[in-house]
């Protein structure tokens, strides 16, 4: 297995791979290596069960949320050595790329040099226009990233918007679509009194991709009408100082906290405490956090973006268009004017989310991995 994250680097892609490796583990005749990122304080190699095992090949991330681009040609350059000394040794039955670039390009090395078949999980961001910050660089390695779907055996998507933006690029490839999943243990429904004011909780990166400035306007609009929420925006990123000017400019600073990063070990007793899940992407996939809301029992406010259609409807949440302040403020304040509708969202949300747990995609990979 190749990939560029795994807690505590990285995002919801690491952070899958993470939870599917607890499932993995219970499989003794699954045989796994993993090669991700490191830095200088981590072992190069790591026990995660006696089923796999971890290499680390040197980055020295700067930040361990985002990797820069210069870090992920390094993990490139790295884990193809590292990949092929540890073919060698293990003759693999196959190698699976957690993304595209820069995974997938190793995977795809291995296949031309040794013949080895390979799968590749897309992420969102791999597919050329889906993430605003990359297009000057989709425009050089499309050609490249083509290259890999092509010659890999099969592709993974977590929803039906990523399956048919791939197969808009080539209808010819094989995809099978294995939503994302939730630990239903440690994220449960947990019956409270509303807050007063009502509490939001948006935990996400903070990028212009996951769309945090629409919230915080959409906050002020309803501070004007009288209509106090609070929020916690949980985690980092390059647009952080940019939205805590925002608030500021907009009067609404007391009423936002900027919670930072919260280590995976706490983050479900933020869920717990907030009344609302808003977040107002431009774009997604399978959104890790909306699942963890939603075993939470949280009322979800999502754009309808990625698959959150596929996971959000009238009995559980809202959904509105992205970038639409206008509509955000008007679903926020029908919520503030009849709370009492909240109740029935969240036991819709916690029993959907119910059908999700990891045990249950953790067998569909395996299913695949057998094929």
């Amino acid at each position: 297995m190749l990939n560029n994250e795994f807690p505590p680097l990285g995002g919801g892609t690491g952070t899958v791979n993470y939870e599917l490796f607890k499932q993995f583990s219970k499989y003794p005749d699954l045989k796994i290596d993993l090669i991700t990122s490191g830095n200088k304080q981590d072992k190069n190699t790591e026990q995660f069960s006696e089923n796999i095992q971890i290499h680390k090949v040197l980055i020295n991330s700067n930040n361990i949320h985002h990797a820069s681009n210069y870090e992920l040609i390094k993990y490139t350059l790295k884990a193809s050595i590292k990949a092929l000394k540890l073919y060698k040794k293990n003759k693999y039955d196959f190698s699976f790329a957690w993304s595209t670039v820069p995974a997938g390009f190793v995977s795809f090395l291995l296949k031309v040099i040794f013949g080895l078949a390979y799968y590749v999980r897309v992420g969102g961001p791999d597919i050329p226009g889906f993430e605003e910050r990359y297009q000057k660089i989709y425009r050089i390695i499309s050609p490249l990233i083509q290259l890999i779907w092509k010659k890999s055996n099969f592709l993974i998507v977590k929803c039906k918007t990523e399956f048919e933006m791939i197969k808009a690029i080539n209808q010819k490839l094989n995809i099978q679509i294995i939503y994302n999943g939730v630990d239903t243990q440690k994220f449960y429904f947990v019956e409270k009194p509303l807050n007063e004011p009502l509490k939001i909780i948006c935990p996400a990166r903070l990028i212009k991709r996951k769309g945090q400035d629409v919230l915080i306007k959409a906050i002020a609009h309803l501070k004007a009408k009288g209509i106090i929420f609070n929020i916690d925006f949980i985690g980092e990123g390059d647009e952080k100082e940019n939205y805590i000017q925002l608030a500021e400019e907009l009067g609404v600073t007391e009423q936002i906290c900027f919670c930072a990063y919260i280590e995976r070990t706490k983050i479900q007793e933020f869920y717990q405490k907030a009344d609302i899940f808003v977040l107002p992407s431009y774009n997604e996939g399978m959104s890790n956090a909306l699942l963890e809301a939603m075993a939470c029992g949280l009322p979800v406010v999502v754009t309808d973006v990625g698959g959150t259609k596929e996971l959000v409807d009238e009995t559980n949440g809202f959904i509105f268009a992205k970038g639409n302040v206008e509509e955000l403020v008007s679903i926020l304040e029908n919520i503030y004017n009849n709370k009492n509708i909240l109740s029935k969202k969240a036991f819709n949300s916690s029993k959907k989310a119910h059908n999700l747990s990891w045990s249950l995609i953790g067998e569909k990979y395996l299913v695949l991995f057998k094929q």
